[in-house]
């Protein structure tokens, strides 16, 4: 069965294979793909055509194109590393991370500019890659040695403000170099996996390079140090990974892919209901700020808004509530908050009923994205499958949150103002914790949409 191809259909006009029996169409089927046309106007009559025509209306142009897809690797039996590279669509994903690296490191080069005006002892350590790399929220480990002994720490960079610039370098490098290439479903897959494994690959490389010694001595006091610091490289390749696998796939699945894939169409509904959840939080966070900020001094945090600006914590602090929201464990500033601890815990009323407020938001996003999602999927015979794939798929998005966003202030340094703290503060949740409890929440959550769905 798994070597039946074209050759298996002797007949231009059979309708069943002369081999095996097999109808000439499913053969044809496998390699074979219609897609509308993405055109305004006909190009034989230059009528104006609607988004669902398949044919013209005024004069029957087919609108529609029959394309050969790509190779089918689900029966590759033994992947080598040929197969590895064709599949992620290298070197064409991997000149597209190329080239975000280089635009985020033409931008690294400008802040060094700006750190030398306002930092210039810091300046002659920091070098573009270690911008690059922070930029790319990197975690930081940093050792230092002096006559009296040694210590180190580990500076977590997961400030969601510092991954715009390399979400639109990664985005700008697909519209040029993938967007146009990316046809089906399955396209769309290969060439986010390829970006993300190509641009995680190369921020580890860069993180071996990371490596800076500094040594300063003072004669008159007879004493030194020696200060250490470089960037772990297997963190940035995960965090490389997603950043440019979910900044690709966002850009180049098309909501009519759905029907090609269950499983890539789920997996964008998942990255949407995530989305979506994390800007209505930050709406509501920020209308809350406006009116009352006393919750921001409740959770130990109000300090850094003055710091920093309203906007950059905020946007942190929409991806710690969020979490909360779908019950997971969360450290917020002095605070370590969970749904057992909510009600006996020393917060203001104000800011409890918010936390509360969150848990009911959360579950109404995921009901009416599970009620969109038996609409698509409920009258085919899957079952509860299609909510099994929506909560898993969410769970690891979550989980993936949880790597990036991790933040530490404190121990000496404060990543923002470069500030002295007496202690240190860790702002963020556990990945597996919260793989584990979104994926059974959410599951129960559009569980209950999806038998319930409202849209019916």
């Amino acid at each position: 069965m798994d070597n039946i191809d074209f050759n298996n259909v002797n007949d231009k006009y059979s309708n069943y294979s002369k081999v095996n029996g097999m109808m000439s169409r499913q053969i044809k089927n496998k390699d074979l793909t219609i897609r509308k046309l993405e055109l305004e106007r006909c190009p034989r009559c230059d009528s104006k055509v609607g988004d669902n025509d398949i044919y013209c209306k005024s004069c029957g142009f087919d609108l529609e194109e029959t394309y050969k897809t790509n190779k089918s690797y689900a029966r590759v039996k033994k992947w080598g590393y040929k197969d590895v590279i064709s599949y992620l669509n290298i070197p064409k994903t991997f000149i597209t991370s190329v080239m975000a690296i280089i635009m985020l490191f033409i931008v690294s080069i400008m802040f060094k500019g700006v750190v030398s005006s306002y930092i210039p002892d810091v300046a002659d350590v920091i070098s573009p890659i270690h911008i690059l790399l922070s930029l790319n929220l990197g975690s930081l480990s940093v050792y230092s040695l002096t006559t009296m002994g040694w210590g180190g720490f580990e500076l977590n960079l997961g400030i969601i403000i510092l991954a715009v610039l390399p979400i639109i370098s990664i985005t700008i490098s697909n519209l040029i170099f993938s967007k146009k290439f990316t046809k089906d479903s399955q396209s769309a897959l290969r060439n986010s996996l390829g970006v993300g494994v190509s641009y995680g690959l190369i921020l580890g490389v860069l993180a071996l390079f990371s490596k800076t010694k500094m040594s300063y001595s003072y004669d008159m006091m007879q004493y030194g140090y020696i200060l250490q610091f470089s960037f772990r490289s297997l963190g940035m390749i995960l965090k490389g990974f997603i950043l440019g696998f979910l900044s690709t796939y966002i850009l180049l699945y098309k909501k009519e892919y759905e029907d090609e894939n269950m499983y890539l169409g789920i997996l964008k509904r998942a990255i949407n209901m995530l989305f979506i959840g994390y800007i209505l939080t930050f709406v509501i966070l920020y209308i809350l700020t406006m009116a009352d900020r006393s919750y921001l001094y409740n959770l130990g945090i109000s300090n850094y808004v003055n710091q920093v600006g309203i906007g950059v914590v905020l946007s942190q602090l929409a991806a710690y509530i969020w979490s909360f929201g779908n019950f997971v464990p969360v450290n917020i500033g002095s605070q370590e908050l969970s749904i057992f601890n909510l009600i006996r815990s020393d917060l203001y009323l104000t800011t409890t009923l918010m936390l509360i407020a969150m848990f009911f938001l959360s579950a109404l996003v995921i009901i009416v994205s599970a009620c969109k999602l038996e609409m698509k999927y409920g009258k085919k015979e899957d079952g509860i499958k299609p909510i099994l794939l929506l909560s898993g798929f969410y769970a690891i998005l979550v989980g993936a949150l949880s790597i990036v966003t991790t933040a530490t202030l404190g121990n000496s340094i404060d990543i923002f103002t470069l500030s002295n703290y007496t202690t240190s503060l860790t702002m963020g949740f556990g990945m597996i914790s919260s793989i584990l409890i979104s994926f059974i929440y959410s599951f129960l959550i559009s569980l209950v949409g999806y038998k319930l769905n409202i849209f019916n």
